[in-house]
């Protein structure tokens, strides 16, 4: 799944986010070798990124107050 991250720097998943000026698009390559062979794009489990707005962060770099999902580590 894509993202996008916005001009403040955040990460969005793409499919949760509309898209906004300024926008770097990441596309599904790019994303799953980041998150998903790297793990250095990293975010929430499932039910949460849902409920949340699709939120990511680079590792190492997420708030102290969000729970990772476990697979990035």
């Amino acid at each position: 799944m894509a993202v996008r991250i916005r001009e403040n720097g955040k990460i969005f998943c793409a499919a949760l986010s509309g898209e906004e000026d300024g926008d770097c698009y990441i596309d599904d390559v790019l994303h799953h070798l980041l998150s998903g062979k790297r793990k250095v794009l990293i975010t929430t489990n499932n039910d949460v990124h849902m409920k949340t707005g699709g939120e990511w962060w680079w590792k190492r770099q997420e708030p102290c107050d969000v729970v990772i999902d476990e697979f990035y580590y």
